[in-house]
C-alpha cells in the first residue's frame, strides 16, 4: 500500500519513522515546486537520492543496478552521492511526497551507508515549535527507554547534551523534571525527546491497569454485611 501525504503536514522525521518500524524496501517520491527526488529505501534505511526530471521515469528501472547504470555510478559512489544530496533533499520544506513498497529490486551486497537514526535526530534538533508541540507538549509526561535503545542511540549519533538527557528517562521523571534537572532550553528539550520518540530510543510510559482483587471484592462484602447487621 503507497503512503502518500503533504510535507507540510507530515515532516520527513515522521515519514521516516514510518519506514524505519517497518523495515520498508522501495521508493519515496518527493515532488516540490522546483525538484523531484526519488529517494531509495533498503529495510527502512536510506540507499541513494536521485534528481529526475520527470517522476515516470523513476519506474522505468526495476533493478537498482540498472538505476546505477543510468546515473553513471558505481557501489563505491553510493556514499560521496547520498552525502552530496542529502541536505538538498531535507532542504524542501513544501511539496508533496508518495512512497510505493516493494517494486525495486536490490542486489545482495547493497548495504545502507548513514543510518536513518542519525539522519531523523539531525532533522529533530531544526524542528519548528509548532512541530515539537505536535507530540511534546505535556510537561507531565512520563518516558522509558525502549528494549533496545542502546543499540538504536549508537546508531544515531547522540551528542552529549542529547546523551545527558537520555540518562535521565527512567520511567519515572517527568519531562517537566528533566528540563529542571538539565537547566538547558525547553524547545531543546522537546526536539530531543521528539528525536528519541522517532528513532525509538524511547517509548510513552505504559500505565499498568488498575485490577479489583480479590481482597478489594472482600473488603466491600465485608462493608455490606456490617450495614445489613446494623440495620
Amino acid at each position: 500500500m503507497a503512503i502518500t501525504g503533504n510535507l507540510e503536514t507530515f515532516n520527513f522525521i515522521d515519514i521516516f519513522q514510518i519506514l524505519k518500524k517497518d523495515r520498508k524496501d522501495g521508493i519515496l517520491v518527493v515532488e516540490s515546486p522546483g525538484k523531484k527526488f526519488a529517494v531509495y529505501f533498503k529495510e527502512g534505511d536510506m540507499i541513494y537520492i536521485r534528481e529526475v526530471v520527470k517522476v515516470f521515469y523513476i519506474y522505468l528501472d526495476l533493478d537498482f543496478n540498472q538505476v546505477l547504470k543510468k546515473e553513471g555510478i558505481t557501489k563505491d559512489d553510493l556514499y560521496q552521492f547520498l552525502v552530496a544530496r542529502l541536505p538538498i533533499l531535507l532542504a524542501v520544506k513544501k511539496g508533496t511526497f508518495s512512497f510505493t513498497p516493494g517494486f525495486i529490486k536490490y542486489p545482495p551486497d547493497i548495504k545502507p551507508l548513514i543510518p536513518i537514526e542519525k539522519i531523523m535526530m539531525y532533522l529533530s534538533r531544526q524542528l519548528t515549535q509548532e512541530e515539537v508541540d505536535r507530540k511534546i507538549s505535556d510537561m507531565k509526561l512520563v518516558f522509558e527507554k525502549s528494549e533496545n535503545w542502546a543499540e538504536i542511540a549508537k546508531k544515531a549519533h547522540l551528542t552529549e547534551i542529547e546523551k545527558k538527557v537520555l540518562a535521565l528517562i527512567d520511567g519515572t521523571r517527568t519531562v517537566e523534571d528533566i528540563l529542571n534537572e538539565t537547566k538547558i532550553n525547553k524547545l531543546t528539550l522537546q526536539r530531543i525527546l521528539y528525536g528519541f520518540l522517532a528513532t525509538g530510543i524511547i517509548q510513552r510510559k505504559k500505565q499498568k491497569k488498575r485490577k479489583i482483587g480479590f481482597a478489594l471484592t472482600k473488603a466491600l462484602l465485608n462493608k455490606i454485611i456490617a450495614r445489613i447487621k446494623g440495620l
